[in-house]
């Protein structure tokens, strides 16, 4: 199993997750990549992707787990050579096994562009955010695994997965707290945490051990 890291960034951040799934198998049949498929009556390409992210959001740290039988390098030429512009990968991990990026990803950073401010959460965090024409309030300091100054910048971790906080709902508060003006499409996602029993592993180095079976 092979496991593309990969951007989403440019005009590639306005793609939805299913307009981004139909891309990907474009781009797989264009680079002529000899993804395997599923067995049973209605076959599918052995493509396995982390989770969504926000319309709108950009990232640094997308994943993408192919089912191929080709070498890492053969596979990154090629899907660069055939893919749009804002989806170019960086880099290509070689598992024995399918790692699961749905299931144990837990967690992901992502940049604010706005300077950094301590955020108390131990009082909980109330947010609102509009869903379907409607203003929902939701206590989210769960869902909030930490807030850090990185070169300045607030980079707070939230949940992803079954537990899911979209870091486009934090904005009306963020603005309101900092008075800022800040939009969805200048959040950046940076790097993704797998959960293990010692704690968060960012998703390179878990690949990583995944690779050498240490």
């Amino acid at each position: 199993m092979l496991v593309l890291k990969y951007e989403k960034t440019g005009r590639a951040c306005f793609i939805s997750h299913i307009d981004l799934l139909k891309h990907t198998a474009r781009t797989i049949r264009r680079a002529e990549i000899p993804v395997k498929f599923s067995n049973g009556y209605s076959p599918h390409a052995l493509l396995f992707f982390s989770a969504p992210l926000a319309l709108g959001v950009s990232s640094k740290a997308e994943y993408l787990a192919i089912d191929a039988d080709m070498s890492k390098d053969e596979l990154l030429a090629r899907y660069n050579a055939s893919c749009a512009e804002g989806l170019k990968a960086s880099k290509v991990f070689e598992c024995e096994k399918n790692p699961n990026l749905q299931g144990k990803i837990v967690c992901c950073d992502y940049v604010f562009p706005t300077a950094y401010r301590p955020i108390d959460l131990s009082n909980g965090f109330e947010i609102e955010y509009a869903k379907k024409g409607e203003i929902v309030k939701e206590e989210v300091s769960g869902k909030i695994f930490g807030a850090f100054d990185v070169d300045g910048k607030l980079v707070l971790r939230l949940a992803t997965g079954n537990t899911n906080l979209r870091p486009d709902r934090l904005l009306p508060t963020l603005n309101d707290m900092f008075g800022e003006d800040m939009s969805t499409t200048s959040i950046v996602k940076v790097a993704q945490y797998f959960k293990q029993e010692d704690g968060l592993v960012e998703a390179d180095e878990y690949l990583k051990i995944l690779e050498t079976g240490v």
